[in-house]
């Protein structure tokens, strides 16, 4: 047993901070796109559970193209047997989503034409997000795409 209660389970729930229950949840899942809709629907009722409901559609919308974009772009080229990881984080004040591909290749925000069928997924982030980004993980191999919202009542990224 560690000292870390999200370690340990990772939908650990703790106190409220001004109405909002702080949580970390990761999930590996496989790089199919049959794998991202019961991880967003996971996300969706943590949210909802966590005090978050008016914004869990946007974010869970928001975390679903994120990992659709990994799993469609970052994974493809890759090895057989290939993994995404998406962690969401909440310390009452600030709501942060990363989802990890073994790609090095970055994503662009990219205008789509009215008959293409994908290529917004980036435009509906950066317009819900208050930021997000891309940034090498830890362990050097890859990439993380992350967006952070303000969650907390009065919170604005600006004054943080």
């Amino acid at each position: 047993m560690t000292d870390n209660p999200v370690a340990e389970n990772p939908g650990w729930h703790s106190p409220c901070v001004g109405g909002v229950r702080r949580f970390q949840l990761v999930r590996v899942f496989p790089a199919e796109p049959a794998a991202v809709p019961p991880v967003r629907r996971e996300l969706h009722e943590l949210l909802n559970a966590s005090g978050l409901a008016d914004v869990a559609d946007t974010v869970a919308l928001a975390a679903q193209e994120l990992m659709a974009n990994a799993v469609t772009h970052g994974c493809r080229e890759q090895q057989t047997d290939i993994a995404v990881c998406m962690t969401a984080t909440c310390d009452g004040r600030l709501l942060r989503l990363q989802v990890e591909d073994p790609s090095d290749k970055h994503p662009c925000v990219r205008a789509a034409t009215a008959d293409e069928e994908g290529g917004r997924g980036l435009l509906l982030v950066d317009a819900f997000a208050d930021r997000w980004g891309v940034e090498a993980p830890s362990d050097g191999g890859g990439k993380a795409v992350w967006m952070e919202l303000a969650c907390g009542p009065g919170e604005s990224l600006e004054a943080s």
